[in-house]
């Protein structure tokens, strides 16, 4: 499982949460994967979380992808992103194979993991909010 949390800061952070899920429902199905499915989302007092599973033709495995994002205030919200799944099997034999042959950066947990990054980045820029440094 890969997962990180993020804090944004910004004047729109409360549209992050529907920004993000708009981008993922909106998603359409591509030539070598097989887009989202399953989209589910919960929504309470001052937090969004959706999960979905993803996966892609190279592989008959699916990934599920959980995002959460909780307002801290009204200038600041956590993302924490988790993405677990896929391969063949207790031991995930069939993924480890496919790993042999292509660049493991962008297969499994690891590339759906950066993907669904992307898509916050994204997200992020569209909405003129910066990253919270931690230290």
């Amino acid at each position: 499982m890969e997962v990180t949390t993020i804090t944004l800061q910004g004047d729109d952070v409360d549209q992050f949460a529907a920004e993000l899920l708009q981008r993922k429902a909106s998603q359409a199905d591509s030539l070598n994967k097989r887009g989202v499915r399953n989209l589910h989302k919960y929504e309470g007092d001052g937090f969004t979380q959706f999960s979905y599973e993803r996966g892609s033709a190279y592989e008959n495995s699916w990934l599920m992808v959980t995002v959460l994002v909780e307002l801290v205030d009204d200038r600041r919200c956590t993302v924490a992103v988790f993405v677990g799944g896929g391969g063949e099997g207790p031991f995930k034999l069939e993924e480890f194979t496919l790993r042999r042959f292509r660049d493991s950066e962008t297969f499994g947990e690891r590339g759906r993991f950066g993907t669904v990054l992307k898509d916050v980045e994204a997200v992020r820029e569209s909405l003129g909010l910066q990253v919270e440094a931690t230290t």
